[in-house]
């Protein structure tokens, strides 16, 4: 499952993975990304350095030259034999889709009880509650509230209105980051449950949820940073389509790439050739970007 909305369920991911959408999508579909994340974020859980290109460990789990080259034929859309951001993050929204619909599958058939190849709203909402099932009051309201929400993602999914997912469908309601529509929902739901105030925007201290201790509570300088990167018109808060880029994951994904973009762009021109991308090969391996490469060249069976 990706997509880290505050109004799905809580993942299944390997012990220790952490669920936020920087990490989660990926470390979701590939154990072996899984593996690198939790890697990494011992690193991070306890302040130690950050392992270098040299670490044996990292270098297991590193590409090889060949595969990123390869992947950068795949990235080079206009085929002009280098790579631009703007490229990158295109292939990066393309190959999102795929992996969701091939994931489908595997869903479908453990939640669609009549076993009729489709998702109808009742065995969505039976599935949803069963999950929850011997909770608290608290927590049953809580469920209740979500199935709203989910109700409206499913309407927002189903594109031809006969009240079922199909198999072209369902990606959508599983992973909202592939459908304007019911990414549009969960974005809807994340603002409701964060805006303290309810003025219809967020401030830093309501994006982060540090309302507890009033504004004096104190942010992190990457959290300080990452909210005015968020805050694109730069007037402090949170709109809804500014949201929507962390929500979506985009903001994580291009964070990511630009660091990449940092380590392999030798000549400075804002683009990457093969040669550049193959001899960053060690630096990337201690990347964030490390973890969509290996998602997408398992995908591409390089």
């Amino acid at each position: 499952r990706a997509g880290h909305f505050a109004t799905d369920p809580p993942p299944l991911v390997p012990w220790g993975v952490p669920s936020s959408p920087s990490f989660g999508p990926v470390a979701m579909r590939s154990p072996r990304v899984a593996l690198l994340v939790l890697s990494l974020l011992t690193y991070q859980s306890f302040g130690d350095e950050r392992p270098d290109a040299d670490d044996p460990d990292i270098e297991e789990e590193s590409l090889s030259a060949e595969q990123l080259r390869r992947l950068h034929q795949l990235f080079d859309a206009n085929g002009d034999g280098k790579v631009s951001l703007p490229e990158v993050m295109d292939f990066a929204h393309k190959v999102g889709k795929s992996i969701a619909g091939k994931d489908i599958g595997a869903l479908l058939e453990e939640i669609d009880t009549s076993k009729d190849g489709k998702l109808s709203l009742d065995e969505h909402l039976n599935d949803i509650h069963n999950q929850a099932d011997g909770g608290d009051d608290e927590e049953m309201k809580e469920l209740e509230q979500r199935k709203k929400v989910e109700v409206a993602k499913f309407q927002a999914a189903d594109v031809n209105g006969d009240g079922v997912l199909d198999e072209s469908e369902l990606p959508a309601l599983f992973y909202p980051e592939t459908h304007e529509g019911v990414l549009s929902v969960t974005v809807s739901e994340t603002m409701r449950q964060k805006d303290a105030n309810g003025d219809g925007v967020l401030t830093p201290h309501e994006f982060w949820e540090a309302g507890g201790e009033g504004d004096d509570a104190e942010l992190s300088e990457e959290e300080t940073a990452d909210f005015a990167k968020l805050d694109t018109n730069n007037d402090g808060v949170l709109n809804m389509e500014e949201l929507q880029a962390w929500e979506s994951g985009r903001f994580h994904t291009q964070e990511a790439l630009r660091k990449l973009f940092e380590i392999s762009d030798k000549d400075s021109d804002m683009h990457i050739t093969a040669d550049e991308f193959a001899e960053a090969r060690e630096h990337i391996s201690a990347s964030d970007a490390q973890y969509h490469l290996i998602e997408w060249a398992e995908h591409h069976e390089l």
